[in-house]
């Protein structure tokens, strides 16, 4: 499993591209445990298509956009 994590003001957010589950913490230690504790979460209730898909860790769709600015 691919978790990015990315800085917000003072939080770091960890989230996982495939499935969306996000989490955060004031440190990336504690952002990558309250996402441990999300994503457990998250897989007791999710599909099973759901689970097949972030287990294998397949993205639904990967795009090249382009953004003005």
């Amino acid at each position: 499993m691919s978790v990015a994590i990315h800085k917000e003001g003072d939080w770091y957010v960890a989230i996982d591209p495939v499935t969306g589950v996000a989490s955060q913490g004031k440190s990336i230690d504690e952002a990558l445990k309250n996402f441990q504790e999300a994503f457990e979460l998250w897989f007791e209730n999710a599909e099973e298509w759901e689970r097949e898909r972030a287990v294998k860790g397949e993205p639904v769709a990967t795009m090249v956009i382009e953004i003005k600015v």
